[in-house]
């Protein structure tokens, strides 16, 4: 899937979304609300322990590897911005040309939570993708105790299609991990537009 044809700013009520340049000023930001969210953001992501993400090096990797995925075609990553400062990320990934579907993933700094801009990115997420003919089913995978995320897909309108029993294993909780995968189609889409 050709990503040049998608925008790279998508602006909603609230929030704004930016593909980030692979910057040391960029990577600097990211890797700071990485380090001030370690405790919130570990029983989910893996990559934010000590081990994985321990500099803005690390983080100036990460752009590194979202832009050879984003001109690859298989991945579009947004920081999430609420006037001038940084939330988290949201991104569109797995992206398959033949089949027409993509995931969704995502993460927001602590004091961000609970306040509807992680809706919202979703949304906008899904208005880029949905529109025209790019992507006709887009799915979420969201750890069975993940309650925060799961209310994030429920209220956008998103389908639970099933759980995955012990898909995959967590090295923070050290345990096997239950998976939920929700989904939604563009006819569904649609009908809430």
């Amino acid at each position: 899937m050709p990503m040049k044809e998608f925008k790279t700013v998508l602006k909603g009520e609230w929030i704004e979304l930016r593909v980030l340049e692979p910057t040391f000023e960029n990577a600097q930001m990211i890797f700071d609300v990485v380090k001030e969210n370690r405790e919130h953001l570990l029983p989910w992501l893996g990559w934010a322990s000590k081990e994985r993400t321990k500099s803005p090096e690390d983080s100036f990797l990460f752009l590194l590897e979202n832009k050879k995925k984003r001109e690859a075609g298989t991945k579009l990553d947004f920081a999430i911005f609420f006037k001038k400062e940084y939330l988290g990320n949201v991104g569109i990934f797995r992206l398959s040309e033949k089949d027409r579907s993509g995931e969704i993933g995502y993460w927001l700094k602590k004091s961000a939570t609970g306040k509807g801009f992680m809706q919202e990115a979703v949304k906008l997420i899904e208005n880029e993708f949905f529109s025209g003919d790019a992507l006709n089913r887009i799915q979420l995978v969201i750890d069975e105790d993940n309650i925060g995320s799961s209310k994030v897909a429920q209220k956008c309108g998103y389908e639970l299609d099933g759980i995955i029993r012990e898909k995959s294993f967590s090295e923070t909780r050290n345990q096997f991990e239950n998976m939920m995968i929700y989904s939604k189609l563009k006819s569904e889409w649609e009908k809430e537009k």
